[in-house]
């Protein structure tokens, strides 16, 4: 078994048919074929039910499918920290961020790490922690930025930084980022939040709850632009990250107030079960300092950097 070999299979598995596999891997169909059937062999077991109708996996062929992109993904790890250690940095790099960094540190982060390492090719997933942390357990991602409110002892994590959660307003409510607003007063407006599961969310109903109240939301979308263009438009209130709001403050499209004590905890986090690649540290360096240069900077002014240690 051998890399060309699992990925071939992984085509042929993914478009269930070697015509439309080799085309896309660039290959002629009996050179494709025959290096599946040598997969075959190799492993004692048949991958796929065949047919005039194209191809179906079988029981133990779906086992393999499961393995597979995990066992590709060691695969480069491996041969970039044994095989190129003084190198330019090169191979894939999966990496994960909450919508609510998107404009403060996500963007620039990318920027800077294709500016000083062309040789990696990034894939990056945008979504809420629960998301991002599923991908990393499952190996589809290798180091993602998630809440540290809820913890998986599954994955190591190294504190990031800490932020204000902030009540959303339409710009006639005239809330200010230097006048804190209670529980209480949140409790009374009508919000916008994300659908469960969401940490944020997660950290709304709990605060809610130590006052006594329930959340009951006028809307639930899963998308801050979204939230953000109803409240703009007065469909109602909501309480993000001070991050995601940033933008649309500068553009004076909302106003804002922090929620006294409702702060949210950000993490770099990875899978224990797997070493993350030089690519990977070198991302994660980078995420920190264009974090601290955003804090540093003004932009961000609720964060508190929290500084690195080795992950948990």
């Amino acid at each position: 078994m051998n890399t060309r070999q699992l990925q071939c299979f992984l085509q042929v598995a993914e478009f269930k048919s070697f015509t439309r596999a080799a085309a896309v891997l660039h290959v002629a169909q009996p050179a494709l074929s025959r290096s599946v059937r040598a997969l075959e062999d190799d492993l004692g077991v048949a991958l796929f039910h065949r047919s005039e109708r194209g191809v179906v996996l079988t029981e133990q062929g779906e086992l393999l499918r499961q393995r597979a992109g995990e066992l590709l993904a060691e695969m480069a790890r491996v041969r970039d920290e044994v095989g190129a250690p003084a190198r330019e940095l090169r191979g894939e790099l999966n990496f994960g961020m909450p919508p609510s960094m998107q404009q403060m540190v996500t963007v620039p982060l990318i920027r800077a790490f294709r500016a000083a390492h062309p040789g990696v090719s990034l894939r990056f997933t945008e979504g809420i922690s629960a998301t991002l942390s599923e991908a990393l357990l499952l190996g589809r991602i290798d180091v993602a930025v998630i809440s540290a409110n809820e913890p998986i002892a599954s994955l190591a994590n190294q504190l990031l930084l800490s932020e204000d959660m902030v009540l959303v307003a339409p710009r006639s409510a005239r809330l200010r980022l230097a006048k804190p607003v209670s529980i209480a007063e949140v409790a009374e407006r009508p919000l916008i939040v994300t659908p469960r599961p969401n940490s944020v969310r997660a950290l709304i109903e709990k605060a809610l709850a130590a006052h006594g109240r329930a959340l009951r939301p006028v809307l639930e979308a899963n998308a801050t632009s979204v939230m953000l263009q109803m409240v703009a438009a007065g469909q109602g209130w909501t309480v993000l990250p001070y991050s995601a709001v940033h933008a649309a403050l500068l553009a004076a499209q909302v106003c804002a107030a922090p929620v006294e004590g409702l702060r949210i905890a950000w993490t770099i986090a990875q899978s224990r079960e797997r070493t993350l690649s030089r690519a990977g540290a070198e991302l994660a360096r980078l995420l920190r300092e264009q974090a601290s240069e955003a804090v540093r900077g003004g932009r961000w002014p609720s964060a508190e950097l929290v500084e690195p240690t080795p992950p948990d």
